[in-house]
């Protein structure tokens, strides 16, 4: 029986400014207008018939997928004076336990919450945070029940069970304990925007809260923040190219927070506490940052004096700080490495993998004093391995390696490459790719090329089962580190924003063009992945080059770049001006406009295409990926699938239980796997 997908209609609306184009399908902006929910649901429908007959494939790599986890995995427990913390799944459970012990490994255990029972019969429950108090006795926890990552504050005493009548509401997920009952937290306005922070005492009522700090700038954006030590709580305004931190230390009495460095424009950094200073992660006259340290009472930039100066081919990502050293997270040439500085030696020692591509990362624990810290290390065929490296003898010790169930995995039938890519304008382009040693590159493959290439992020070469679905099945699959992440340093986010964003989108398509060149692949055989930002790059290279792709999948995609940014009563907007342009000027409405891919959509061929979105997303609303698919639907001129889905009780990061997340996940595969055999009878 043939498929009749449903189609939205055009309802002629005007514009809402001059600004602003003509927008047919504006109306599904409106989700208390039925015809709305009418449609997405349609939409729904015609998703699961056409998936239905690929049931039993579907129904398959679920299985393969939930083969490959640890249904019953545990965390290796973290000592924090006189318990050990962990958290562990039981197997069907869709989220996890907490758990600590008293003393030793062997005491009884204490399951201190339960996101199981938090969860009960919500079809939707996420934990913002878990912290626990300074004296061990409470727990406090976040909860959102909608996908909309608004929050509710709620304390629990650990020994007796009993929940506190506090409820806090509308909260972000940042907090922070100041005491062991009182506490400082962020609340979201009516837009959903983190803008302010208070104080709570148990016992009181919300609207007795103290305001501390209000954002005034709504370029900005607030968070909180503690110091490795302990010692220091942050208040963090951030915007996407600057921020300002301001510090208090806990010990003091009353609540008041010292500003350490004011904002400007271009200039971000952040904070660690030691001893009598602070060490500061600084891109100040550093464009790839550079390592600081200022007397905690003189703080501003004045007083900072280098401790790892600037060094232009190495960028500085991060920084743990504990009592007798530090530990900078480094990239150098695209991949990590870890500096190792005890504070009364001269040479650092570094921590590396012999591998193509890979991914290294230090966390700071919960012993400020400890002679060892923990890393994770993964490549795109080795699991995550957690090791915890003894300083003082240089001893390096497995605590754990993420177990793959599956008795058929080996990952040294893997093979891992990292190749480069000639961008049009003489870039070269890294590119990690992971193949199965019995499909290797000595003939043209079909590729899954995954790439996001906004904000700064780097794109991690680390390990993930669900991508052995694929290349089990003879696919390659791929990360483009293209322009827009950090992946080579602070210049390559730089040259792919604002009036260089084009450059992401080139990158993109060029690395496809020499992989076809190169006869990894051939034309059409590619299959584009991305999510949120990610996704409006599937929507801009649909646009640009459908003939390069078998299909594309675009996860809640930022794809109405231009309506979203000419509206600043979302809650991005005006935090975003600074990674895409105000349209509200004309060389940035221009230029926004140029790549928009719901703007650009045009009769012509298109791949086939996967588009997900979630009805209760603050980030990219439902409406953005709801909209370009119905005017897909009007102008495509082929007859390649198009499929739509909206989680109806989720957000911006899909399903919260694990195994929801799996069947999401199989979706996806199962349409990917469709499409290569489709191919395969072509």
């Amino acid at each position: 029986m043939k498929l009749t997908p449903p189609k939205a209609r055009k309802r002629r609306l005007r514009p809402k400014s001059e600004l602003h184009m003509v927008d047919e399908w504006r109306w599904l902006e409106n989700i208390d207008d039925p015809a709305t929910l009418v449609y997405l649901k349609a939409e729904n429908a015609y998703f699961k018939k056409v998936m239905q007959p690929r049931k039993k494939l579907r129904d398959q790599i679920y299985q393969e997928l939930k083969g490959r986890i640890a249904e019953d995995d545990s965390s290796v427990p973290e000592k924090d004076d006189d318990y050990w913390y962990y958290s562990r799944y039981k197997k069907g459970n869709q989220y996890p336990l907490y758990c600590r012990k008293l003393q030793t490994l062997e005491a009884p255990e204490k399951i201190y919450l339960d996101h199981n029972k938090l969860a009960a019969d919500n079809e939707f429950c996420e934990l913002g945070f878990v912290d626990i108090s300074r004296d061990h006795r409470l727990v406090a926890y976040g909860v959102d029940n909608e996908g909309d990552e608004r929050y509710t504050i709620r304390i629990k005493d650990i020994q007796t069970g009993r929940t506190f009548k506090d409820v806090l509401e509308g909260a972000s997920s940042c907090f922070e304990w100041k005491s062991s009952h009182e506490f400082f937290y962020v609340k979201l306005d009516e837009h959903d925007r983190p803008l302010e922070v208070y104080y709570h005492r148990l016992g009181q009522r919300q609207d007795q809260d103290i305001l501390i700090y209000k954002e005034e700038d709504p370029g900005f954006f607030v968070g909180l923040d503690a110091s490795e030590s302990d010692e220091f709580v942050f208040i963090v305004s951030h915007g996407y190219d600057a921020n300002e931190l301001r510090a208090h230390r806990v010990a003091d009495v009353g609540h008041e927070f010292q500003l350490i460095e004011p904002r400007r424009s271009g200039h971000e950094y952040e904070v660690s506490h030691h001893g009598d200073e602070f060490f500061i992660l600084t891109n100040f006259e550093a464009e790839n940052f550079r390592l600081v340290r200022t007397p905690i009472q003189s703080p501003g930039v004045a007083h900072w004096q280098n401790i790892q100066a600037h060094q232009p081919d190495i960028l500085l990502e991060g920084l743990v700080v504990f009592r007798d050293y530090y530990i900078l997270a480094e990239r150098c040439a695209g991949l990590p490495r870890l500096r190792l500085q005890v504070l009364n030696q001269a040479d650092p020692t570094f921590i590396s993998m012999d591998e193509e591509a890979y991914d290294l990362s230090a966390f700071s624990g919960r012993d400020f004093a400890s002679p060892t810290f923990r890393y994770w290390a993964s490549t795109p065929r080795m699991p995550s391995c957690l090791f915890e490296y003894h300083v003082p003898t240089g001893e390096r010790t497995l605590l754990k390696k993420r177990r793959v169930p599956d008795p058929s995995f080996d990952e040294n039938n893997y093979v891992v490459r990292r190749i480069w890519a000639k961008a049009r304008d003489g870039s070269n382009i890294p590119v990690t790719l992971l193949h199965h040693k019995n499909f290797g590159l000595d003939q043209p493959r079909p590729i899954l090329l995954h790439a996001y290439g906004s904000y700064g992020e780097t794109m991690d070469a680390d390990f993930s089962s669900y991508r052995l679905t694929l290349v089990d099945r003879g696919y390659v699959y791929a990360l483009a580190h293209v322009r827009g992440g950090m992946d080579m340093g602070r210049r390559w986010y730089l040259d792919g924003k604002l009036d260089k964003k084009w450059n992401t989108f080139h990158d993109y398509i060029d690395i496809c063009e020499h992989l076809i060149e190169h006869k990894l692949t051939k034309k059409g055989w590619i299959v584009g992945e991305g999510g949120s930002a990610g996704g409006m790059l599937m929507g801009v290279v649909a646009n640009e080059r459908p003939d390069l792709f078998l299909g594309l999948i675009a996860s809640v995609p930022f794809v109405d770049v231009l309506n979203t940014m000419l509206d600043d009563t979302l809650p991005l907007t005006r935090l975003e001006y600074n990674e895409w342009g105000n349209p509200h000027t004309p060389a940035d409405h221009e230029r926004i406009k140029s790549y928009s891919p719901y703007e650009n959509v045009r009769k012509q061929n298109y791949p086939a295409m996967l588009v997900t979105a979630g009805l209760h997303d603050k980030r990219v609303l439902y409406w953005e990926a709801a909209k370009w698919v119905a005017k897909l639907r009007h102008f495509k001129t082929d007859k390649n699938l198009l499929i739509f889905r909206t989680e109806i009780s989720a957000g911006h990061g899909g399903a919260s239980g694990r195994y929801d997340a799996l069947k999401e996940l199989a979706d996806e595969l199962c349409f990917i796997v469709m499409l290569l055999d489709q191919m395969d009878q072509n």
